[in-house]
């Protein structure tokens, strides 16, 4: 199994004009409604909502998905999120398209009386391309491992490269301490995943009943294939640590009869 970096993305929501005055109070011109603003915000909140529940954990402050979770994601992003903002975004591109000259002539008087530049105003017009190029939203799925790896391969690219070219030496050794950094937060997930392990064991010793030392068996597995895939990618001391500590669990286990 592999470990996915999910990201949400939205295009068109934030499109506007803005003015910061001298006294920092800011001004925004929008070509969308608070209301409107805010259901679409409620989308975006709700898709997140239910990545915190399915991710494994969070690297870089990005949202880590296992492999065996990404088809629910996917249903769950069709159905609950995308299906309601394709109607709501239909909507709101008629609504703005039908009643563009009214609402261009509220948003210029706006701009008028805080020292916006009101030509601006043009640029916040539904195209004639249709809702789809109007605002959108979606989600990006990228391999865990290929995205740290990634950074340290382009790292020994760069440090190649000065050799002969001594202005790439710096750009190579930023790009090495951010995979350096990369795997530091690893490790530290790694070692997360193994104080889980350490406290459903305590908790798998304790059980009375066979239905709870079950479940507990069951997070106890799912806790070992993160541990497993994030010393995969870590490599190392990482990989004989983890193997070391899954002989000692499978004799416990045994020794259990479980």
């Amino acid at each position: 199994m592999r470990l996915f970096v999910v990201q949400l993305h939205t295009r068109g929501w934030g499109v506007g004009i803005t003015y910061t005055p001298e006294d920092r109070v800011l001004t925004s011109v929008s070509r969308l409604s608070r209301e409107q603003r805010s259901r679409l915000q409620y989308l975006k909140v709700k898709f997140y909502r239910f990545l915190d529940s399915a991710a494994a954990f969070k690297f870089q402050s990005q949202y880590v998905v296992r492999e065996r979770d990404l088809p629910r994601l996917e249903r769950f992003f069709a159905d609950e999120v995308y299906r309601p903002f394709v109607e709501l975004r239909d909507g709101i591109f008629s609504d703005i398209s039908s009643n563009w000259a009214e609402i261009e002539r509220r948003l210029r008087r706006y701009a008028e009386a805080h020292g916006l530049d009101p030509e601006k105003i043009a640029r916040l017009r539904p195209g004639n391309a249709g809702a789809a190029r109007f605002l959108d939203m979606y989600y990006t799925i990228a391999p865990l491992d290929a995205q740290v790896s990634g950074v340290l391969d382009l790292a020994e690219e760069f440090r190649k490269k000065s050799r002969e070219a001594e202005e790439y030496r710096l750009v190579a050794e930023r790009l090495r301490a951010e995979g350096q950094r990369a795997l530091a937060h690893l490790r530290r997930q790694y070692e997360e995943k193994i104080a889980q392990m350490e406290g459903v064991i305590g908790k798998l010793r304790s059980a009375l009943k066979e239905r709870e030392a079950a479940l507990y068996r069951a997070r106890l597995a799912g806790i070992i294939d993160d541990a497993r895939d994030i010393a995969d990618i870590v490599g190392g001391d990482a990989v004989e640590d983890l193997k070391s500590r899954l002989e000692a669990i499978k004799e416990l286990l045994a020794g259990w009869g479980a």
